[in-house]
């Protein structure tokens, strides 16, 4: 999933005028297909869709990995344990 924020250049504490707001100007702008604009509105706009869209954008921003898979340790293959931010 493409993340929403990124695309429409909003803000994750958007709320709704502002996500609309911006919608309008990613159309007018054609920074991106109208299909991938949608998409993220409408990710924005389910409740549910937006908790794992927020969450995702966390991690993305904290982590600096691209890779959602955890580090292993080199002795036993164990995960490794770091902060995310």
């Amino acid at each position: 999933m493409n993340n929403p924020f990124a695309t429409l250049s909003v803000d994750p504490a958007a709320d709704k005028r502002d996500i609309l707001a911006h919608v309008a100007a990613a159309l007018r702008d054609g920074r991106h297909e109208a299909r991938a604009i949608a998409e993220a509105q409408k990710t924005l706009f389910d409740p549910i869709a937006r908790a794992a869209a927020e969450f995702e954008h966390i991690l993305g921003a904290c982590s600096g990995s691209s890779s959602p898979l955890p580090e292993l340790d080199a002795e036993g293959g164990r995960p490794v344990l770091k902060r995310l931010c």
